[in-house]
């Protein structure tokens, strides 16, 4: 299934979740280690430092650029070290509504290949995405079309309306690095966290709706 944004779906690299919670956690536990970085841009959804905490990872937090949110490429930059493996990216922000320009991504982008190029592994995008259709308006880049080793992490309670309800996905990019390998570990994580199943009814309620998500 290609989807709307342009990048290759299918049930083989789709994990359906309780919630981006559940979505975030598997995701964190599948790809990080422990004494691993993963780092967040502020301001940010606060419960990150539980996922990541949780992981066995250490938090490390990117200041972003104000007044418009984007992020300090600089900054970022002197962020990153042989110790990182991960970075969330929440576009559009909660709690600062803002979304990530397509320059921005692509910056992010570039600096992210020189710095795995740099230290020899992979560095993975966690695009956490609850919000991606209450744009308003503006453009929001999909991440895995500017950078291969994106994990997206997403959530239905908003786009349809159903908080409360824990249904959402992890979508592993076909074009992750050992992506098979990758998604297992995430369906994997999420049956040693007791997420063994999405609720299937609203699963079934999602199948319904999908197509009426703005």
């Amino acid at each position: 299934i290609r989807n709307k944004f342009g990048c290759m779906a299918d049930a083989a690299n789709i994990y359906m979740t309780c919630g981006a919670a559940a979505a975030l956690m598997a995701t964190l536990r599948a790809v990080v280690n422990a004494g691993d970085e993963v780092v967040v841009l502020a301001p940010y959804f606060p419960e990150y430092t539980v996922f990541i905490e949780s992981a066995g990872a250490t938090q490390r937090t990117v200041k972003s650029r104000e007044p418009d949110f984007q992020i300090d490429a600089d900054a970022f930059e002197a962020a990153l070290n042989k110790k990182t493996k991960a970075v969330i990216i929440n576009s559009p922000n909660n709690p600062t509504g803002a979304v990530l320009s397509e320059e921005t991504i692509k910056n992010l982008s570039e600096i992210l290949l020189k710095k795995q190029k740099e230290y020899g592994n992979e560095i993975y995008i966690i695009a956490d995405e609850p919000y991606r259709e209450l744009a308003y308006g503006a453009e929001v880049p999909y991440i895995p079309n500017y950078y291969d080793n994106t994990i997206v992490c997403y959530s239905y309670s908003k786009s349809l309306s159903l908080p409360g309800d824990r249904i959402g996905y992890v979508f592993v990019s076909p074009k992750t690095a050992d992506a098979k390998n990758v998604f297992a570990a995430v369906c994997g994580a999420g049956r040693s966290l007791g997420y063994v199943c999405a609720p299937a009814l609203a699963q079934l309620v999602v199948g319904e709706c999908v197509d009426e998500v703005a």
